[in-house]
C-alpha cells in the first residue's frame, strides 16, 4: 500500500471468525484473528485504517461474515432489530471495540473511521436496526468517523441518512448519477468518498476467471478523483479465503473459490502486478508527488517449487468418525447447525456424516430418494458408493437405486450419507443457510429414521485428534492401498509427509491433478477447498504454514483418490487468467 501511494489501510472484520461459537472470542495474539496486531502493524508502517465490522461484511466470505450459529434460532431475522439477533450483534460489537478502542487516531492510533454495516440499502430498510449499530459504536467509545455505504441498488432507495454517519458509494462507473444520488442521501457539504472502488470481480467454480484491465481501473480512479472524491480501492490486495470462502444463490447456487486474488493490484501472495504500477502511475499524474509519498517498492516475495510428493496413507471415512467424532443419535436427520455440539450452539462448517443401520436385503431394486442436501454429498451403502448430490447443479436432490448384489443377507446393511457445506450464501443471505441434511430420506415407500450423525468440523481439536491417530493410517501403495483393495472412488482422508531443507520455508502452489473435490490441511492449518471444476487449480500456500523440516498434508477427497496418488508444489500459480 505505501509504495502504490496510499495512506489508508480498510478492512473487513468477520464476525464468524472472531465468535466461532456463541460468547466464545478468539482475538488470540499472534494468530490470524488478532485483530489488534494488524491494527498495530499498520500503525507501525504509517497507514491509517478504517474498519469494517459489519455485522454483515459481504466479501465473498461465509456467509458475508455472520456466524452459522445464528441459523440455530427458530425465527432468528439477521440483518435486522429482531431480539435474537440485534442481541448477538451487540455482544460481538462490545467485545470488538472493547480490543479497538483505544487504537482510534484519538488515542494516539491510526484508526480514523468505522463502517456500520454494508450495502444495506440493497437488503432492507429497518432504520431502528441502522440505528442500534450506531448506538452500538457511540456505546463502545467510537469517537472517529462512522460511515455507511452502498451500490447503485442501494443509493436510490433513499436509506438514510443518520445523523452524524457518512454516506458513501461503491460503484467504478456512471459517476455522475452516483454523485447525484449520494448528494440526495447525505448531508450538504459532506465529502464523497468512494468506500470500494472495484479493481476486479470475485471468481465462481466453475466459471471464469473474472478480471478488469489495468488500463479500465486507472482509467476509473482518474475519473473519480477529477471531482474531488477519496477512493479506496477495492481490493488492493484480496488474498485468500482459506475455509471461509462465500456462495452465491442467485440461483443457481455457485461457490467462490479458494483463492481471493481478485485480479487485484497486489496478487495473492502479494506480487506486483501490472495494474499496481498502472495505479500508481494514475495517482502520481492526478494528485502529484506533493500529495502522495509513494514508499519503496519491495523486492519480490521469493516462490519455490517443493516438488512431487507421494501420498503414503489413507484413512477411511470409518477410521476417521472412529478417531476423531462420537455418534449423536437423531430419530430423523437434521441439519448441522441443530446439532448438539460446540455446547448446543451446533456445527458451522466442514463435514456431517448420516449413518442409518438396518437396510432389509431385498430381492429386487429399491429406489432411494436425497432431497434437500446442501451443498455437497456422498451417498454409500456398505461401503459402495452410489452417486454424488450436488447442489450447484441439482439442486440437492438425487435419486438412487440400491441394487440387491449392494446388500448383505445375514449382516447389518448400512446406509452413510456424508455431506459437505461448501460455503453459505455471502450476498444477500437470509434464514435458510442451514447445512447438511434437511429433508427425510426415502427408500422406497418407507421414511428412513434412526440416525447417527457425526461432526467432522475440521477446526483444530478435530484435526489434532486426526494426527494423534497418524500411526493408525493404513499404507498406501503404488495400486492406489493396501494390497490395492480399497476403492478409487468414494470419500477418503490421505495423508502426505515431506521434508523442506530451507531455514526459512518459501511461499509456494499445491497442485491436487486427479483429485477431484475436497479439503486440503497443512501443519494442522486448513488451507481451504479445493474442486477441479476450476478455473482454481493450485492453493496458494503461504511461507508460514511451512516449517523446516517435516510437513505434513491431509486432504479430505469427497469423489476419487487417484491410482498412485501425490500432490506437486509448484512455483507457478493457476488461477485461470
Amino acid at each position: 500500500l505505501k509504495a502504490g501511494g496510499l495512506n489508508t489501510v480498510s478492512t473487513y472484520v468477520a464476525w464468524n471468525l472472531h465468535e466461532p461459537h456463541p460468547g466464545h472470542f478468539d482475538f488470540a495474539p499472534g494468530t490470524r484473528a488478532d485483530l489488534a496486531e494488524f491494527v498495530r502493524v499498520a500503525h507501525r508502517l504509517g497507514l491509517y485504517v478504517m474498519l469494517r465490522p459489519g455485522p454483515y461484511i459481504c466479501a465473498e466470505w461465509e456467509f458475508g461474515g455472520l456466524p452459522g450459529w445464528l441459523l440455530r434460532a427458530e425465527g432468528n431475522e439477521i440483518r435486522t432489530n429482531g431480539k435474537t439477533f440485534i442481541t448477538a450483534v451487540r455482544r460481538y460489537l462490545a467485545k470488538l471495540y472493547e480490543e479497538t478502542k483505544y487504537l482510534q487516531h484519538g488515542y494516539g492510533g491510526p484508526i480514523i473511521a468505522v463502517q456500520l454495516e454494508n450495502e444495506y440499502g440493497t437488503y432492507g430498510d429497518s432504520r431502528p436496526y441502522l440505528e442500534s449499530l450506531k448506538e452500538a459504536a457511540l456505546q463502545g467509545g467510537i469517537t472517529e468517523l462512522l460511515y455507511k455505504c452502498d451500490d447503485h441498488n442501494g443509493l436510490p432507495k433513499g436509506l438514510v441518512q443518520l445523523p452524524g454517519v457518512l454516506q458513501t458509494v461503491n460503484g467504478n462507473d456512471r459517476i455522475s448519477w452516483h454523485i447525484r444520488e449520494l448528494r440526495k442521501n447525505q448531508a450538504k457539504k459532506a465529502p464523497i468518498f468512494v468506500a470500494e472502488l472495484w479493481t476486479g470481480w470475485f471468481t465462481l467454480y466453475g466459471g471464469d476467471f473474472r478480471s478488469k484491465t489495468p488500463q479500465e481501473i486507472a482509467l476509473s480512479a482518474k475519473q473519480w478523483l477529477a471531482t474531488g472524491a477519496s477512493i479506496n480501492f477495492y481490493m488492493w490486495h484480496g488474498g485468500s479465503n482459506f475455509f471461509r470462502n462465500g456462495a452465491v444463490n442467485v440461483p443457481p447456487f455457485s461457490v467462490m473459490t479458494t483463492s481471493y486474488d481478485y485480479d487485484s493490484p497486489v496478487s495473492e501472495n502479494g506480487t506486483l502486478m501490472p495494474k499496481f504500477f498502472a495505479l500508481r502511475n494514475q495517482l502520481r499524474a492526478s494528485l502529484g508527488e506533493e500529495r502522495v509519498k509513494f514508499g519503496d517498492i519491495p523486492p519480490p516475495i521469493p516462490v519455490k517449487a517443493y516438488g512431487r510428493i507421494k501420498v503414503t496413507s489413507y484413512a477411511t471415512i470409518d477410521d476417521v468418525v472412529s478417531f476423531a467424532s462420537e455418534a449423536e443419535h437423531q430419530e430423523q436427520v437434521c441439519s448441522m447447525e441443530e446439532l448438539s455440539v460446540n455446547d448446543h450452539s451446533g456445527q458451522v462448517l466442514g463435514f456431517t456424516l448420516y449413518r442409518h443401520r438396518g437396510l432389509r436385503h431385498a430381492t429386487k431394486a429399491q429406489s432411494l430418494v436425497i432431497g434437500g442436501l446442501a451443498d455437497y454429498g456422498a451417498i454409500l451403502v456398505n461401503g459402495h458408493l452410489l452417486g454424488h448430490v450436488n447442489q450447484q447443479y441439482d439442486s440437492g436432490s438425487g435419486y438412487f437405486t440400491v441394487e440387491p448384489r449392494y446388500l448383505r443377507k445375514d449382516a447389518d446393511n448400512v446406509l452413510d450419507i456424508l455431506v459437505g457445506s461448501t460455503g453459505r450464501n455471502n450476498y444477500l443471505p437470509n434464514g435458510s443457510e442451514k447445512k447438511g441434511l434437511l429433508w427425510p430420506v426415502q427408500l422406497g415407500d418407507s421414511r428412513l429414521s434412526s440416525w447417527d450423525i457425526y461432526a467432522l468440523e475440521f477446526d483444530k481439536k478435530f484435526i489434532q485428534r486426526l494426527e494423534a491417530h497418524a500411526n493408525k493410517f493404513h499404507p498406501m501403495d503404488d495400486s492406489g492401498g493396501a494390497g490395492g483393495k480399497i476403492l478409487s472412488t468414494g470419500p477418503l482422508l490421505v495423508r502426505a509427509e515431506f521434508a523442506i531443507a530451507d531455514a526459512t520455508p518459501c511461499d509456494t502452489y499445491l497442485r491436487l491433478d486427479g483429485f477431484v473435490r475436497g479439503l486440503v490441511v497443512v501443519n494442522g492449518e486448513v488451507l481451504g477447498r479445493y474442486w477441479d471444476a476450476g478455473p482454481q487449480r493450485s492453493l496458494y500456500v503461504p511461507a508460514p504454514m511451512l516449517r523446516r523440516g517435516a510437513n505434513v498434508v491431509l486432504i479430505m477427497e469427497m469423489n476419487k483418490v487417484p491410482r498412485s496418488p501425490s500432490i506437486s508444489f509448484v512455483d507457478k500459480h493457476e488461477l485461470g487468467r
